[in-house]
């Protein structure tokens, strides 16, 4: 038995020892040729990190994932801590905004967008739940890593979290790490499978500029 079904297993039994329900995790199929073929689909539930410099194709590559959920009529959900995000550029890159929740937690220095996300992910109404954290300063986040309570709402609502940050985020337990960046993007992390594989962004949209 490899480390990864060992641990799923002794997770799962302190799940029956606790009285909580077994979770069943699978990959289910992005519709994205690239993430199906080096991952075998999406962790459901689960958490996928995916990090690059500004310019890198990290929002175009989250983009990507929601335009092929949401063609599916398959409501999506974005927490935009960092108040960035034009929606319409998503739109331009095949995302139905009827399908889209967009999230916008005040900047005041409080961390509702870790509740959001949470809540969101613990809904079961959200397939994908995509958030871009803030750029903050050491010290600033929780002690307590912020990927044990959204693991656990995403088991709750059998959904995935998609993350995005400039580089990885040491409090995030994440099942997946890809790395973004000329125009490649790379397994950096798997617990389901083998980590190095790396292919081509998905294309840029002829009628669409960059803008990630």
């Amino acid at each position: 038995m490899s480390a990864a079904a060992t641990l799923a297993e002794l997770r799962a039994q302190i799940r029956a020892l606790e009285g909580g329900a077994r979770v069943v995790r699978r990959r289910a199929s992005s519709g994205v040729d690239l993430v199906d073929e080096l991952l075998g689909g999406l962790p459901r539930p689960g958490i996928v990190e995916i990090t690059g410099p500004p310019g890198s194709g990290r929002v175009r590559f989250a983009a990507s994932l929601l335009a092929e959920a949401t063609a599916r009529r398959r409501p999506v959900a974005w927490v935009d801590a960092t108040r960035r995000l034009y929606p319409i550029a998503l739109a331009g890159h095949g995302v139905e905004l009827g399908h889209l929740l967009l999230v916008r937690p005040p900047a005041d220095g409080s961390h509702p967008w870790l509740w959001a996300t949470e809540q969101l992910l613990r809904s079961g109404c959200f397939e994908l739940v995509v958030v871009e954290p803030p750029v903050l300063a050491k010290g600033q986040l929780p002690r307590r890593p912020i990927g044990a309570r959204w693991a656990r709402a995403a088991e709750h609502g059998q959904s995935t979290a998609l993350v995005l940050g400039e580089r990885p985020t040491r409090q995030l337990a994440a099942d997946v790490r890809l790395a973004v960046g000329a125009g490649q993007v790379a397994v950096v992390r798997d617990r389901g499978g083998p980590a190095g594989g790396q292919g081509p962004l998905p294309a840029w949209p002829e009628h669409v500029g960059p803008f990630a």
